[in-house]
């Protein structure tokens, strides 16, 4: 049996990895693929943006202080 021969190589292409037609399907397509191997970006990027809003609040009291 060959390489050619083998089952993988004669199916057609499954309908999801085909390339989306609109720009708004492609959008979606590469957030999708995105999320599904950084399925806790969310989560980091919010603990990421309440650790800066603290810091921020902290330095305007400091700085509020010395004054």
């Amino acid at each position: 049996m060959g390489l050619l021969d083998r089952d993988y190589m004669k199916r057609p292409p499954e309908e999801d990895a085909r390339p989306a037609s609109t720009p708004d399907a492609r959008l979606e397509a590469l957030l999708s693929g995105f999320l599904n191997r950084h399925p806790r970006f969310f989560l980091l990027a919010g603990v990421l943006l309440a650790t800066l809003i603290l810091v921020a609040i902290l330095i305007a009291r400091l700085a509020g202080r010395s004054q």
